[in-house]
């Protein structure tokens, strides 16, 4: 196991710092943050299905903030470990508060996939919407 990635042994509370990746908001990197998702749930000890469950929401979460973000702007996507729950906060500043589309069939499949799931929107002083997906997925949770 890793340093930064760890399970809590019995009757433990295990945290770990945060793992943080900043890309370019755009469509091309989803691989990157689909193999780092995916590389953090395996070394936190999720079974296989959890795994595919987290890779999943990563590509979901990113894909629509990637979908509306502002010209230029970086994608941010945080990943920490605390007890048996992987807590993943995804954010870049969008041009509208429009995102995610809580309507369409990709926010169902988020929902489906974690355990929690959040959005919050902050304007900024440059004109755009600093727009954060958060989800947690429990170790041995159903999702």
């Amino acid at each position: 196991m890793s340093e930064g990635i760890k399970s809590a042994e019995p009757g433990e509370t295990a945290s770990t710092t945060p793992v943080e990746l900043r890309v370019r908001a755009q469509y091309g990197q989803l691989p990157v943050l689909r193999t780092m998702a995916e590389a953090i749930a395996v070394l936190a000890d999720f079974d296989l299905d959890a795994v595919s469950d987290v890779k999943l929401a990563v590509d979901e979460v990113c894909s629509q903030l990637i979908r509306d973000a502002a010209g230029g702007t970086d994608l941010i996507c945080r990943f920490q470990l605390v007890d048996d729950a992987l807590h993943v906060h995804a954010w870049t500043d969008t041009v509208s508060v429009h995102v995610p589309d809580k309507q369409g069939f990709g926010w169902h499949v988020l929902r489906t996939l974690t355990d929690s799931l959040t959005v919050n929107h902050e304007p900024t002083d440059r004109g755009t919407v600093r727009t954060t997906i958060a989800f947690t997925r429990v170790r041995g949770g159903d999702g």
